[in-house]
């Protein structure tokens, strides 16, 4: 986690947007999945899908040392195993269309997911899309320390406003996708 925290939700589309969070943030939420798959570096086209690996839960913990933001762009995807306790399929169209950004915006059924993310520079820019509230609201409330500050989740679920949290104290914040506006008037 970063010094800061900006952050803002569209309940409509199942969007969170924040700045400061970075992966390592999401390992100890991610302790249910039994993976993840990840591209990392930029997305791909429709002939040429971008690359991405499938992670194993046990592999998750050794992702909190990786050099993510050296990676420019990232995404991801928590999976659960099938009915017959097996992990998607590695070259699923789906996946690599979802990683990529070109699929639905939305956790793919295949994968079971919980949580789609797609980031930037790890941890200036994250736009994560969920399937329950309930699954964010859960890994929010492990991931920001009280120094920052005390987000109040329940406005946080309505939408409408965003929240820049540092140094304890909880400001409101216009929902931007445009973080460097944000950054350079806040840092």
């Amino acid at each position: 986690m970063r010094h800061y925290l900006y952050i803002w939700h569209e309940p409509a589309e199942r969007m969170l947007v924040a700045s400061g969070i970075e992966f390592k943030d999401f390992i100890p939420a991610l302790g249910k999945a039994d993976g993840i798959v990840l591209r990392t570096g930029s997305a791909g086209t429709p002939r040429k899908p971008g690359r991405y690996q499938t992670l194993a839960r046990q592999q998750l913990p050794a992702m909190a040392h990786e050099d993510l933001y050296a990676c420019g762009s990232h995404a991801w995807a928590d999976w659960h195993k099938d009915g017959q306790g097996k992990p998607p399929a590695s070259l699923e169209a789906d996946v690599a269309a979802m990683l990529d950004h070109r699929g639905a915006l939305t956790p793919l059924p295949a994968l079971r997911s919980r949580f789609l993310a797609f980031a930037h520079d790890d941890g200036w820019y994250l736009k994560l899309f969920y399937a329950a509230w309930d699954d964010v609201a859960a890994m929010l409330t492990g991931v920001i320390p009280p120094a920052l500050g005390t987000l109040d989740m329940d406005a946080l679920q309505r939408g409408g406003d965003g929240y820049w949290l540092q140094d304890g104290k909880v400001d409101l914040e216009l929902p931007s996708h445009d973080i460097d506006s944000v950054l350079n008037r806040r840092l």
